[in-house]
């Protein structure tokens, strides 16, 4: 003490050196002593790098992932003693704060927020309060376990607000990136790991269970608008200073920032006009010389429906394997079935069935729309292609229906496959509720349920159920009773659409221009199966599925089969890669019924 007296006294040289003695014991308590003030380029690249390793990992466990040193880029001895077990909403702090540890560069993030609503969640006006940085805990794990009790309203900041920890952007390849960040408004968050030259966006999201899930980005992420912060946002850029306070960039000083990119009422992007934004961000971020594929965007589909399946098995499985089907129903289900917490929040699926149900709904919609371009695409033959490609879709369909299937083990021990055409039939009878058994959480009818072991409350809820399973959109911070749904489930038959259409329906050009997106409303105020091939007993079924597609196909008219044929020289002269795929017309097989 007598020392820094005497070098306070001294003059300024002795308050400079009082001021160090204090930065440093302020280094010392924190926890981590920092390497540099500010997050460099270097930095922002290996962060990036991190979110890419974890994306392309066998993991779907944070917490197992950092502790294998030939996946974790920034594995040390430390991580041995590591816990990071995020859900939904804290996956991106808990990433942020453990590469700021392993790089010794500064980390913040808001400690509280004000809301105007019942639920922050859910809520408008949300404004941080209150920040904490790495200063603030003594150890990182302290970070770790401090930073898991966001919640997704923290997220939910106007693109104004000059201090919340991201910041909304414009979308473009320099922006969008590993580690760049998706807050659906419907309380959800992605983290970018990979944006492929087609403009597709690969992300990792986390769940209520802890687990980690990598799907691709589409209509089952909601579109957000200007007052709920819905989008794409970045983290703002931080200053560590000499005083040990945290600056934040301001919005004019981030070459990124947008606040009304991602927020217009339409979108246009490469000489198309009337985009929807989900549209429009693939076409922003893919490459000028990419053709068009449509064959291929409809397999893509398909596999991508087939993950997000995959994933539903996994969380239901986890619900069956810590018993919750086996207890008593309560006898009522939460205020809002999709917004609460407990057993619910953990183990039921609204959620993750009414985003599957978007994208099944996608699916359904861009390959009518698919099949309606390739009508007025005359350079390429006009509706004789379009038959082509519906009849390419459809034996698509047929093949990867078969391959694509995932399977339970039902309460009495036997396995059942699902492929997915089964699953498609379903999509809208399985049940969300996770007080039920596991055959009415894959929608069993007839034979199939009868191993159930549910008493007449489970059954009847079941019953009473079937409008909020038919409901797509996600509604948060109101109550959500058991007449809210439509009467009837939205149309999704792709495979009966495609043989209908072969059949002769025709279809509404007004497709081409359409788009179904879910925006979000501003409220008042063990391991499944997935097969990845054909079993004997799938390919066996095979043959009836084919069949039994077929029968539903009428006979075409006389010169089709001609016509057809013609189109072949001009769809090739046009450079579509779906004609270049088939360039010998003999190994094309058009399904019909002579």
């Amino acid at each position: 003490m007598t020392i820094c007296r005497c070098r306070f006294a001294a003059g300024p040289i002795g308050l400079v050196l009082l001021m160090m003695m204090m930065l440093t014991g302020m280094a010392e308590a924190a926890a981590w002593k920092l390497s540099r003030n500010f997050w460099s380029e270097e930095d922002e690249k290996t962060y990036s790098n991190f979110v890419v390793a974890l994306g392309r990992s066998k993991y779907s466990n944070l917490n197992r992932f950092i502790k294998d040193p030939k996946a974790n880029p920034l594995y040390g001895e430390e991580d041995k003693k590591f816990n990071l077990y995020p859900d939904c909403a804290d996956l991106p702090y808990l990433i942020r704060a453990y590469v700021a540890y392993k790089l010794r560069v500064p980390f913040s993030y808001t400690a509280s927020i004000t809301s105007r609503g019942r639920d922050q969640r859910y809520g408008k006006g949300n404004r941080p309060t209150s920040f904490k940085d790495q200063d603030y805990f003594k150890s990182p794990q302290q970070v770790f376990n401090q930073v898991v009790l966001v919640n997704s309203g923290y997220f939910r900041t106007t693109a104004e607000i000059e201090d919340s920890d991201f910041y909304p952007v414009k979308i473009t390849r320099k922006s969008i990136i590993p580690g760049t960040i998706y807050y659906d408004p419907d309380g959800h968050i992605a983290i970018v790991y990979e944006v492929e030259e087609n403009g597709r966006i690969r992300v990792i999201d986390a769940h209520p269970d802890r687990s980690i899930s990598k799907p691709w980005f589409g209509a089952k992420f909601t579109r957000g608008n200007k007052e709920n912060g819905g989008g794409f946002k970045r983290w703002r850029p931080i200053r560590y200073t000499s005083e040990g306070k945290i600056i934040r960039s301001r919005n004019h000083n981030l070459p990124d920032y947008s606040a009304d990119d991602q927020y217009q009422r339409t979108f246009s992007a490469r000489g198309r006009t009337g985009l929807g934004y989900h549209e429009y961000v693939r076409l922003s971020l893919c490459d000028d010389a990419r053709k068009n594929d449509p064959v291929g965007e409809f397999v893509f589909m398909m596999k991508d429906l087939h993950e997000d399946i995959s994933y539903r098995a996994v969380a239901v499985n986890l619900s069956i394997e810590k018993g919750i089907n086996k207890r008593s129903h309560p006898g009522a289900l939460p205020w809002n079935i999709y917004g609460t917490d407990g057993i619910w929040e953990e183990f039921s699926t609204p959620s993750r069935d009414a985003r599957l149900k978007v994208a099944f709904r996608e699916f359904y919609d861009r390959t009518r729309q698919m099949i309606a371009e390739a009508e007025q695409n005359l350079a390429a033959g006009g509706p004789a292609y379009a038959r082509q490609l519906a009849a390419a879709f459809l034996q698509q369909y047929q093949i990867l229906s078969q391959q694509l299937s995932v399977s339970y083990v039902n309460s009495i021990g036997k396995r059942v496959l699902l492929n997915f055409d089964n699953i498609s039939n379903r999509l809208f009878d399985m049940s969300f509720d996770p007080y039920h058994s596991i055959e009415f959480r894959w929608g069993a009818k007839g034979e199939e349920l009868a191993s159930s072991p549910d008493d007449q409350t489970k059954r009847r809820f079941y019953q009473l159920e079937y409008r909020l399973r038919n409901q797509l959109e996600r509604v948060y911070n109101q109550p959500t009773p058991l007449s809210m749904g439509p009467e009837q489930p939205p149309a999704i038959d792709v495979c009966g659409w495609l043989a209908g259409y072969l059949k002769g329906q025709p279809v509404d050009s007004a497709i081409v221009a359409f788009n179904r997106e879910v925006i979000a409303p501003m409220p008042e105020v063990k391991q499944p199966v997935a097969i990845a091939e054909a079993t004997p007993e799938q390919k066996t079924a095979t043959t009836a599925f084919q069949k039994s597609t077929e029968a539903q196909i009428e006979a075409a008219p006389t010169n089709q089969a001609a016509e057809e044929r013609s189109v072949w020289d001009s769809l090739l002269a046009t450079g579509d890669s779906f004609a270049a795929a088939m360039v010998n017309p003999d190994n094309f097989v058009v399904v019909s019924k002579d």
